[in-house]
């Protein structure tokens, strides 16, 4: 065998490396383990993932040793997770936090709502971090008013947010549960391109490329701010001390779930504890809001879109809101896409039959990203004003761009790649700044400069 075989070999041994678990004891549920390995998989296949299947497994399984970590530290155990007595002892116990839970939030709705939205919208950019919720609503930078449904919408400057906190339950038709069936792309006649240029098909097979890794961003988004409120641990035991520690093990147990019960994942379908999106959720359009604690009953006074966030409890409302904060910028992917294609390529990536992969991903792929993103939007919190417009710029990237050259480079182990990946994002954030400065600072926009800045 020549050394270019070999090299050959290792090189197909090392991407096809079934999943790496260490000295852990724990594994993932072998439906599980076999969707994450699977080389025809939605991420498997993805242009980003260099490495094919290789990459996925590599994400997932950091991903799951972490989530093994924190469970057992929630949980004050150090034996095998996955073993079927610990399992059910945890799903138990888990069970009775929910309970209390449950129990203990209805004294304290509006305080804990309040709170999820200022740990979201700060985290996320929405809020300054130097603002307290109640300077915002007294101030009117944030206008907070009740609707007629029992939950309460918070207006901000460019989005309005609905909430539910356990008034709601979530409606299971609301979820997409299989991909639609492609569309054939219908080709005008005489229709001609160059050979260097990209097909409509391949160019629609990117941009679902482009929405699954959106989609990963924003759901690992979600399950890195479902643990958000650790950062404001003062602001939750001035409510209630008893809550911290049940939120963290209700938490931890559901992240465990999505790489040990495949079954239970499965049937749950779309009788999900939480949701989020564009619109109001129970599709009433009808907009007679009533003032909340100012006492008023007021329509919304601002054409402001609106997107929801609905949670069982507190920190699966807080896992809703920073999806749907993300879910914003994740818009302008759309921006001059002919509608059609915009909904075909929703058809085939937005279903719950992703969502579970986007998960195990996601979170992971997040993490990562932020270790090479600039110091000014994630270790100084006034810098964190810009991620709206970075995440603007970000998405408004071509998708084979936004693939190969940013995303990629973020997967890559290769030192030189997150360089590469770095230089992008400093490039990124320089135009931010910029759309930032002409969305709040005194400088004039030009008619053909509107997208530059925060409007839609």
């Amino acid at each position: 065998m020549s050394n270019r075989d070999l090299e050959r070999f290792i090189r197909k041994i090392v991407k096809e490396a079934p999943m790496d678990f260490g000295d852990y004891q724990e594994r993932p549920h072998p439906r599980t383990q076999q969707k994450i390995e699977d080389p025809e998989g939605i991420y498997a296949k993805n242009r980003a993932f260099r490495g094919g299947v290789g990459d996925v497994e590599k994400i997932a399984s950091k991903r799951f040793k972490e989530v093994v970590d924190y469970v057992k530290r929630y949980f004050g155990t150090e034996r095998n997770l996955t073993d079927p007595q610990v399992k059910s002892s945890i799903q138990m116990e888990q069970m009775r936090a929910v309970q209390q839970a449950m129990r203990a939030e209805p004294r304290y709705r509006e305080q804990l709502r309040d709170l999820a939205i200022e740990i979201a919208a700060k985290e996320e950019g929405w809020l300054p971090n130097s603002v307290t919720m109640k300077q915002a609503i007294d101030e009117g930078i944030i206008v907070k008013k009740k609707h007629k449904n029992g939950g309460t919408v918070y207006e901000f400057n460019f989005v309005n947010m609905l909430t539910f906190l356990g008034e709601v339950p979530i409606d299971p038709e609301q979820f997409q549960m299989e991909p639609k069936e492609k569309k054939k792309l219908e080709l005008p006649k005489n229709f001609s391109f160059d050979i260097d240029e990209l097909t409509p098909e391949e160019q629609r097979q990117l941009e679902i490329e482009k929405r699954n890794i959106i989609n990963a961003i924003i759901m690992g988004k979600g399950k890195r701010g479902q643990f958000a409120y650790q950062a404001y641990k003062d602001k939750l035991d001035a409510i209630d001390p008893s809550l911290y520690p049940l939120y963290n093990k209700i938490m931890g147990a559901n992240d465990l779930m999505y790489f040990t019960d495949e079954d239970l994942i499965e049937a749950m379908g779309g009788n999900a504890a939480g949701s989020a999106g564009m619109g109001n959720p129970d599709n009433d359009d009808d907009d007679d809001d009533e003032q909340g604690n100012e006492g008023n009953e007021e329509e919304n006074d601002n054409d402001n879109d609106t997107y929801f966030a609905n949670g069982l409890i507190f920190p699966i409302l807080l896992h809703e809101l920073f999806k749907s904060f993300s879910m914003i910028q994740g818009r302008e992917q759309w921006r001059g896409m002919d509608p059609e294609m915009a909904m075909d390529i929703i058809g085939q990536t937005d279903t719950m039959q992703n969502e579970p992969m986007n998960f195990r991903v996601g979170a992971e792929l997040v993490r990562k990203m932020r270790t090479f993103l600039p110091e000014e939007l994630t270790l100084n919190p006034e810098g964190k004003v810009y991620i709206p417009f970075f995440e603007k710029v970000l998405y408004s990237t071509p998708a084979e761009d936004f693939l190969k050259n940013i995303i990629a480079n973020v997967i890559s182990e290769i030192p030189s790649d997150n360089e590469k990946a770095k230089r992008r994002f400093n490039e990124i954030l320089s135009k931010a700044k910029v759309m930032y400065n002409k969305t709040y600072g005194d400088e004039e926009e030009d008619e053909e400069d509107e997208n530059d800045s925060y409007t839609y």
